[in-house]
């Protein structure tokens, strides 16, 4: 019974010999022990100590509440710029594009790292370059529309001189009609540059987009022959559409 028992023994002290350097390697391997691990450069050293932010319990509770708030706000945001920037490639805003998005998955990724001080100093960094961007946009948008109500003018005035108009009364509601939508188009104009001096620019982009869905109405009522397949980049736009997404490159990861 004695020489059994030291035999038991000394298996049970040889599986506990030969386990130890295997548990220890898999504790390695489960934490990055390994020497060649490069260490993931904080947030904090991008700062130096004059303008790093506070990293109090207020600072935290603080970049918990708008972190939370900026990641459904920058991605709404976000995917109304896609749309914008997939309708009008020519207008060279995919690199700003990229750069918000890349920004975005940024300050995300450092607040489910619990990160959260500087999730929101970087959300917040994501949602001023959203405005810029959207200001640019302003631009283009501004031009277009007065260029389409100008048209509209045109058409109107040409259609209110043409003699018939005095005999018919169906093309007297007609002339009525679009000069109504003109008048209410440039209503939205109006709206549209109120909110561009008060600096909010997507804002003044849905304005400029209702301004060109009356403008567009009028030309397809009052010229449908050179209207036909002429709006279509603009009436997907202005319903926050891509015309072609089947053809839109997904962003860069």
């Amino acid at each position: 019974m004695n020489i059994k028992m030291f035999q038991r023994i000394g298996i049970l002290y040889l599986v506990m010999f030969l386990a130890v350097p295997f548990y220890v390697f898999a504790q390695q391997g489960a934490t990055g022990a390994p020497e060649t691990a490069v260490e993931e450069k904080s947030p904090r050293d991008e700062y130096t100590e004059a303008e790093r932010p506070e990293e109090n319990y207020l600072a935290r509770f603080e970049g918990i509440r708008v972190s939370e708030k900026l990641m459904k706000e920058n991605l709404e945001n976000i995917f109304i710029l896609k749309v914008i920037v997939s309708n009008f490639k020519d207008q060279g805003w995919d690199k700003d594009y990229q750069d918000i998005y890349e920004n975005y998955k940024k300050g995300v990724s450092l607040f489910y790292r619990r990160i959260v001080v500087y999730s929101r100093v970087e959300l917040e960094k994501n949602k001023k370059a959203i405005s810029e961007l959207y200001k640019k946009m302003v631009t283009l948008y501004r031009k277009d529309t007065h260029a389409l109500l100008k048209e509209c003018a045109d058409k109107i005035l040409d259609f209110s001189l043409e003699e018939k108009n005095k005999y018919d009364p169906n093309r007297s509601r007609i002339l009525f009609k679009n000069m109504m939508r003109l008048w209410i188009a440039y209503g939205q104009v109006d709206d549209a540059e109120s909110s561009y001096i008060e600096n909010v620019f997507r804002s003044s982009i849905s304005h400029y987009r209702i301004a060109k869905s009356y403008a567009i109405s009028i030309l397809e009522q009052l010229d449908p022959e050179k209207s036909k397949g002429r709006f279509d980049i603009q009436k997907a736009d202005n319903r926050n559409r891509i015309l072609n997404p089947e053809k839109v490159e997904k962003p860069k990861t």
